[in-house]
């Protein structure tokens, strides 16, 4: 594909409305608020942020219990207990292990340790149809619907070859990450129809866990394999260490792509085509409102991601590798660049 097809391609997807909640008859107001329970993984972010934004600006009357597993999955049958005891009205799951644990695959629903007669809502799943928690995007075809919140990775791949021509890409992933594991398999078939190749090299475990020490040397590994670009995908432990990652990267002058918003809002990764955490958040809050407003079946709902996605480039991280991206590119992007900041 041209690069002026791919750039094409990208500003329809940016001109999109930006979250795909038609509008709808203003709900009755209800003096008793919605309880939902809350699960999350790794603290309060953006995501939950917008969750709770969306029913404020609505008029919503919500509670909110908030669980934080805190990286824990041992907790999460906990917070399955409390949710049944506390008869909730709605369950939100955050990312993949949370959602899995506590709302079960489509192959291994068990009532008696996962959440089944609670309508529920999940985000930040990065693959909702790979990671079995439903057959399709269309419908669960159970009491559960949610966001899908990774763009394709087709369209990640055009973005990384519309900065530079592609022959050889690399990743650093962690083994015990259904997410990496995934993006490292899809990445490998997508190469295959793209034309380029994969070096993908895995942090090593140590007592059965990611050891961060070891990420420096796996990163240098893939540049001395010849890479382009480093991918980083969504992971949540590489993304607890991405500043480890993103600086190793930028001692071997090597640019990097974020599949996930942090590692280039918040880090040093080059640049990164996503979904806003927030807007995911306030679209899952939709779908959460016609269950719980407008009385809508979860299993009616479809599964899908925002309508627009942001490309942000990191200019400090541009100046230092002196690796700039093209105008056309340039045009369509969100630039974050703490140093022009007033």
């Amino acid at each position: 594909m041209r690069r002026r097809d791919i750039l094409a391609g990208l500003a329809g997807l940016g001109a999109a409305a930006a979250c795909a909640a038609p509008a709808v008859a203003a709900p009755e107001k209800r003096a008793k608020p919605f309880r939902i329970y809350m699960a999350l993984f790794r603290g309060w972010e953006e995501c939950a942020q917008g969750f709770k934004d969306y029913f404020t600006n609505q008029g919503i009357p919500v509670e909110l219990i908030v669980r934080d597993a805190a990286q824990d999955k041992s907790k999460l049958p906990e917070f399955v207990a409390e949710a049944k005891s506390l008869g909730v009205d709605l369950v939100f799951t955050w990312g993949t292990t949370v959602t899995q644990e506590m709302l079960g695959t489509i192959d291994s629903v068990d009532p008696t340790k996962h959440i089944t007669h609670i309508p529920a809502v999940f985000a930040i799943v990065s693959q909702p149809v790979g990671s079995k928690m439903v057959p399709n995007l269309k419908s669960s075809g159970r009491n559960i619907t949610g966001t899908s919140y990774l763009v394709p990775i087709e369209t990640q791949v055009n973005l990384i070859q519309s900065y530079r021509p592609l022959n050889r890409l690399g990743i650093v992933y962690n083994t015990l990450e259904k997410n990496s594991v995934g993006a490292v398999d899809e990445l490998t078939e997508l190469g295959k129809q793209m034309n380029f190749t994969i070096s993908a090299v895995p942090v090593d475990l140590v007592d059965g866990k990611p050891s961060v020490t070891t990420i420096p040397a796996k990163v240098a590994k893939v540049k001395a394999d010849g890479v382009d670009f480093l991918y980083i995908p969504p992971d949540t432990f590489l993304n607890v260490n991405r500043d480890i990652l993103t600086q190793a990267a930028l001692d071997q002058k090597l640019p990097t792509f974020a599949a996930a918003e942090n590692p280039v809002l918040n880090s040093m990764a080059l640049f990164g085509g996503v979904y806003r955490y927030y807007t995911v958040g306030q679209l899952t809050a939709y779908k959460a409102e016609q269950i719980l407003v407008h009385k809508k079946a979860p299993a009616d709902i479809p599964i899908d991601p925002p309508k627009r996605l942001s490309l942000i480039i990191n200019m400090p991280v541009v100046r230092q590798l002196g690796f700039y991206p093209p105008m056309n590119l340039l045009g369509l992007a969100e630039i974050n660049d703490p140093d022009a900041r007033p």
